[in-house]
């Protein structure tokens, strides 16, 4: 492993800058990694691109700020994220080195829209009246909470079972393009890059937007990003339940299969709005809490804190990869997160024993009977539907999460080991 010293030229990755406060935020766009420093350090990472060394990138910033830095754990800590590498060391993946990012089965640019058009589209002039369409929406279901449909809306009594599945389906499925399509407006009206691919959290398949550049933008710009997919659930939310106000109320008349539709639809979307507060995982609220935290990469400082954790009560703190360059502010803010990704997590678990595999259980010892001519609760295009969205929802799921989980563990275990060497090989 290269070691770096006063006398080393490293190599720096380009990279895109932009002020934040007091911070700087530099960017490798090419591998989507992010990191905050301090405004100062801008002055060394630049004087290092010239091709100076570290001595002579020392002496330069002591002329101009009149005090000494150590820039070699300067360096150390841009290595790690992989901003530099020293002339004989391989230059950094073109994965990100900390996010640990999920495969994405394809990906879908938006990039084709254009920034005017996404600033029209999430202007004042949509905001405002879908921010009285919410209001409105939250009045009628606080006076008639009979309007906020259960589980039971799935069921779809007194109607088809399978064709409004079907067609509950395809409408959340309309849902979730609108959402992530909003997160891509919201990016692309301040000229960020946005691609749509097919992911998982932990067990759960979902669509995401990787709208990462957002990260160069203004504090404000990435509110309104992370919060766009939220604005167009309420909003959609609200308008259906204005729907069912208006049908309860005898102000028309619609078929019943229509309003069974209606409270389907409006269960999925409160559903996922709810599912945006599981900030224990990549969620909307998760970047929203983040970007407030100003810790651009608190999901991975605080799994590597918990791994370190792990490892010393195991008796192996040889292996514990130091986090010495988290800034003391943002290592109490990680320790804090890291609690809510525990007992997050564990009730995760609990949900997937105690809810979705008994679930699938169900739908395979309906088959089952249904195989053997035996009464089941459900006719054969019944079960057809459910266990075809069952294998490609929650099969699909769990089978991405159970690669991604193997993938994810086998970088971690190359990118510590490189950290333990450098640590080893400067100590």
């Amino acid at each position: 492993m290269a070691v770096n010293t006063a006398e080393s030229v490293v190599t720096v990755r380009p990279f895109v800058s932009t002020t934040d406060g007091a911070d700087v935020i530099i960017g490798d766009t090419d591998r989507k990694v992010y990191l905050a420093i301090p405004a100062e350090g801008l002055d060394i990472l630049q004087a290092l691109a010239e091709g100076r060394t570290i001595a002579e990138t020392a002496r330069i910033y002591e002329r101009k700020h009149g005090e000494s830095v150590d820039v070699e754990d300067f360096v150390a800590v841009l290595a790690d994220e992989g901003f530099v590498t020293r002339g004989g060391e391989p230059s950094a993946a073109t994965e990100p080195a900390h996010e640990h990012a999920h495969r994405t089965i394809k990906r879908w640019s938006f990039d084709w829209i254009s920034p005017a058009t996404a600033r029209r589209l999430t202007g004042a002039a949509v905001i405002v009246p879908g921010l009285a369409v919410i209001l409105a929406g939250v009045a009628m279901a606080i006076s008639d909470p009979g309007l906020v449909p259960g589980p039971r809306a799935l069921l779809f009594e007194g109607g088809n079972f399978a064709i409004l599945t079907i067609i509950s389906v395809t409408l959340a499925m309309l849902g979730l393009s609108l959402h992530e399509l909003a997160h891509a407006l919201a990016a692309r009206s301040v000229g960020v890059s946005a691609t749509l691919g097919i992911s998982n959290l932990m067990y759960i398949l979902v669509a995401q937007t990787d709208i990462s550049g957002i990260w160069m933008a203004s504090k404000r710009a990435r509110f309104k990003a992370f919060l766009a997919g939220f604005f167009v659930d309420a909003f959609a939310g609200s308008l259906l339940v204005a729907f069912l106000f208006a049908t309860r109320r005898n102000v028309f008349d619609v078929p019943n299969w229509m309003s069974l539709l209606a409270s389907a639809a409006l269960l999925t979307f409160l559903v996922r709005i709810g599912f945006q507060f599981f900030f224990y995982l990549r969620t909307d609220v998760y970047y929203v809490i983040a970007t407030a935290l100003n810790c651009r990469n608190l999901m991975s400082d605080t799994e590597r804190f918990l791994a370190n954790g792990i490892r010393r009560m195991t008796f192996r703190r040889h292996k514990v990869v130091s986090q010495e360059g988290i800034p003391r502010k943002e290592m109490r803010k990680v320790r804090v997160y890291a609690a809510a990704w525990v007992f997050g997590r564990i009730f995760s678990l609990f949900a997937l024993v105690f809810t979705i595999l008994p679930v699938l259980w169900l739908y395979l010892e309906q088959f089952v009977l249904l195989a053997l001519g035996e009464p089941t609760r459900f006719s054969s295009a019944d079960f057809a539907t459910v266990a075809v969205l069952a294998a490609l929802l929650n099969g699909g799921g769990l089978a991405m999460w159970g690669r991604n989980l193997w993938r994810g563990w086998r970088r971690r275990q190359a990118e510590d080991a490189r950290t333990l060497a450098r640590q080893a090989a400067t100590s």
